[in-house]
């Protein structure tokens, strides 16, 4: 038992290195005729203008490989005699592929994520007070996903089968900084940059965290374009205990047709290391992503050292525009084995009604298996909003593959349904139960957001979440207990232009209700 749970303290600290640190726009060109070859696409990534190209196959088909996570990204598609058309502040989530489908006769454009898997992402880039974190969270994590069933072969997961991936921001093409402090029943104090080096090609992020209690945080990282089809990333930092640092390079092949990408790092707590490194190619083969890859890791525990290598195989078919396909297979040694396929399928063409479902297997390093099932339905309603049913079923099994009934460890489900309005005109909003046969038998949460913006000088955004868990004690399964936790944020912009520049002074209260305690921040922030 000590031995396990040290290993789950390793895999913890895994995602910041052995993660999948880039994703994918793609999708189809048409016209009254049909599909369009020749098709010109272009992705800028607004922040360090980051472009990436790609033309349509026969089929009308192209994809962006190993983009840039977050954005907002301007999508430019260009042919001869039709108008072109512009999609802009996409943003994009490592590990997705976000399709962006056109038609050049009608002038229309449809966006969406493509992939079955239920995923919490946060980002900030996207936070602006959607969700009211506590102040200064996110200032030196670009993004984390949150993944329950990851069905690609690249992620990792921990021993419930959950993928945990975590990425530092991006550096910009212009200058910006800022300057922070919160006070109250706890406090920070920090200070971030964004800036380009020598030129465009070389954009850098820093930034430094104080934590009253006498922790110190810090994360940073370098982008350079080498050419037209390369990219180097080197980050690093220590956030929550633990020091990490990793490299990247990407290659891109035969103008976007293939790409190639690199890592290696390194992560580390007090209680466990870890070096990792991994090569990953993936080839746009048409409506096909096809990718082949290898990993490996070593760690080492306070009383034992641990080593992997990893093969695995993937590909993704588009068949035809309402369906998706994605089939994997990793083997890893010491012995783990994890197939996972999973279906997405646009039932009337519209985005109306949309079906997914999945399986995988998670191999858990020699200490058993983990089988996880899901199916879902999406229904697009008037007004913005998506209504979801969710179902997870899963097994976690003593053996690798040695499948019976004395063997199996726990068996769990899972069924959610979510109301959501994604953020749009200002305003989000979500409503959402679960009810589980785990420990948190019952979960409710409600959330809803709205900004308001005056004559572009002054802004207003105000966030309110609840959560309600029901948690059942497993040694008394009659002993049942309900907890509320309230979050709340207020932030107040006074935006001026000053020498050809914006810069920004927000005030800020934050106020948190939970079972352990109340929390409350107010502070001053500083952009220019």
């Amino acid at each position: 038992m000590k031995r396990l749970f040290s290993l789950v303290l390793l895999l913890l600290a895994l995602p910041v290195v052995a993660q999948v640190t880039t994703s994918s726009i793609g999708g189809q060109i048409v016209d009254d005729n049909g599909p369009i070859e020749g098709v010109t696409v272009v992705a800028i990534h607004q922040p360090s203008n980051t472009q990436y190209y790609a033309t349509t196959n026969a089929r009308g088909w192209y994809q962006l490989l190993d983009v840039l996570p977050g954005g907002p990204y301007t999508i430019r598609i260009h042919y001869f005699s039709y108008d072109p058309l512009t999609v802009r502040n996409l943003y994009t989530f490592a590990g997705e592929l976000i399709v962006v489908d056109a038609d050049l006769e009608a002038g229309t454009t449809d966006v969406r994520r493509d992939e079955a898997a239920t995923s919490l992402r946060i980002g900030s880039d996207l936070v602006g007070g959607v969700v009211p974190v506590a102040p200064g969270t996110y200032d030196l994590v670009g993004q984390r996903v949150y993944t329950a069933v990851p069905f690609d072969v690249r992620q990792e997961a921990a021993l419930d089968g959950v993928s945990r991936l975590q990425m530092t921001p991006v550096g910009t093409n212009r200058f910006h900084g800022s300057a922070y402090g919160y006070f109250g029943s706890a406090g920070l104090a920090g200070a971030t940059v964004s800036t380009p080096l020598f030129n465009e090609d070389f954009v850098l992020f820093g930034g430094l965290q104080y934590d009253f209690s006498g922790v110190f945080s810090g994360a940073g990282r370098i982008d350079a374009r080498l050419g037209s089809s390369n990219r180097l990333d080197l980050s690093g930092g220590r956030l929550a205990g633990e020091n990490w640092a990793m490299g990247g390079f990407t290659t891109q092949i035969g103008d976007g047709r293939a790409s190639n990408r690199l890592q290696a790092g390194w992560s580390g707590s007090p209680t466990a290391k870890a070096w990792h490194a991994s090569d990953d190619f993936t080839l746009s083969a048409g409506s096909q992503r096809l990718l082949f890859g290898v990993q490996t890791t070593y760690g080492m525990l306070p009383d034992s050292t641990f080593n992997r290598i990893g093969f695995y195989l993937q590909d993704a078919v588009r068949l035809g525009r309402r369906m998706t396909l994605q089939a994997g297979l990793r083997f890893d040694f010491p012995f783990a084995f994890s197939p996972r396929v999973s279906l997405r399928y646009d039932v009337l063409g519209t985005g109306a009604l949309v079906l997914r479902a999945g399986s995988a297997v998670y191999g858990v390093h020699g200490e058993g298996t983990v089988w996880k099932n899901m199916a879902a339905a999406d229904f697009r309603l008037p007004a913005r909003f998506v209504l979801s049913l969710e179902g997870v079923y899963g097994q976690a099994w003593r053996k690798p593959f040695y499948i019976s009934t004395r063997n199996i460890l726990d068996s769990r489900y899972a069924l959610t349904a979510r109301l959501e309005r994604p953020f749009a005109e200002n305003l989000w909003a979500v409503a959402s139960y679960t009810r589980s046969d785990g420990a948190l038998s019952d979960r409710v949460i409600g959330g809803l957001s709205y900004t308001a913006n005056y004559l572009g000088h002054l802004a207003t955004t105000l966030a309110v979440l609840y959560y309600g868990n029901n948690y059942v004690d497993n040694f008394s399964p009659a002993s049942v207990s309900w907890t509320n936790s309230v979050e709340a944020r207020l932030t107040q912009d006074l935006i001026l232009s000053l020498g050809g520049r914006d810069h920004t002074l927000q005030l800020t209260g934050y106020f948190r209700k939970a079972p352990l305690g109340t929390e409350w921040l107010a502070g001053l922030r500083y952009y220019l």
